[in-house]
């Protein structure tokens, strides 16, 4: 049975989400790059090849790091599989730490890739934010937090033993496409607080925009709550029914003496 040290799942963890950062999120200063930054905000079809990008980049990652770490590479799926004790938690702060630190530094790749560039379009560097005009702080709380159950239940089912094997990454990397082109319009899809506090950390000392309070009362309670309930809700789903069965009639054997015993054959 291969076993792999906490230094290799931490790290693994780091570089998986530090890939998420810069595939996915950098995606958005790339598509603003090829339309000159004169769009905003995002085309439908800007949209998909966000989606497509961080989808893809995930399907790698599955079949990449989740032999070694499990491949969480989201602070939300560790917080979820912790509360329904599925991972220790004297191991999520080495989890949360890691992919928060891989999210940074996926920013920093971003950074040096595109330069001031990104930051000069506006959320070049992918971060996430809502629009308070259109957009209630309740309600961008409940769309994070429902993007993300979808995606913590969507994951505990493939992951599932009775499910079949093999499709994991594929799944999971579809099922964030379709929830980023229905979430995004709304909040941008952040679904993930290492994704979107390493962008926004690299944009502020840029002096870039800075939408810390939006994280802190809307982003990331809601990923973490729509995990947990996620993982909960699954539970409760796919869990088979214990069948009732009087202690009398499981423990009795039947009385034999009222059966015959088989006349041997000559």
């Amino acid at each position: 049975m291969e076993s792999f040290s906490t230094a290799q799942r931490v790290f693994a963890e780091a570089v998986g989400t530090a890939l998420l950062v810069f595939i996915g999120a950098g995606s958005v200063p790339a598509i603003l790059l090829l339309e000159g930054g004169t769009k905003a905000p995002f085309s439908g079809a800007d949209l998909g090849f966000i989606s497509m990008a961080f989808g893809l980049v995930v399907v790698a990652l599955v079949y990449t790091v989740g032999k070694v770490s499990g491949c969480h590479i989201n602070p939300a799926v560790t917080f979820g599989l912790a509360v329904t004790k599925r991972f220790p938690w004297r191991e999520v702060p080495l989890y949360w730490s890691a992919q928060v630190a891989g999210g940074i530094a996926g920013a920093f790749a971003m950074w040096a890739s595109f330069g001031t560039r990104a930051v000069d379009l506006g959320y070049g560097f992918g971060v996430v934010h809502f629009d308070h005009a259109t957009t209630a702080w309740g309600s961008a709380l409940f769309i994070e937090a429902l993007g993300t159950a979808i995606l913590l239940f969507t994951i505990l089912g493939i992951v599932d033993s009775r499910s079949p094997e093999g499709w994991a990454g594929l799944v999971i990397g579809l099922v964030i496409v379709a929830i980023i082109i229905t979430v995004g319009p709304v909040t941008n899809a952040s679904l993930n607080p290492a994704r979107a506090l390493g962008p926004l950390f690299v944009s502020t000392i840029h002096g870039g925009v800075h939408n810390w309070l939006q994280q802190l009362f809307a982003y990331i309670p809601g990923n973490l709550i729509g995990a947990a309930a996620a993982c909960f809700a699954y539970d409760w789903m796919a869990t088979p029914r214990k069948v009732e069965r009087p202690i009398k009639e499981a423990v009795t054997e039947p009385d034999r003496a009222e059966f015959p015993a088989p006349v041997a054959t000559r």
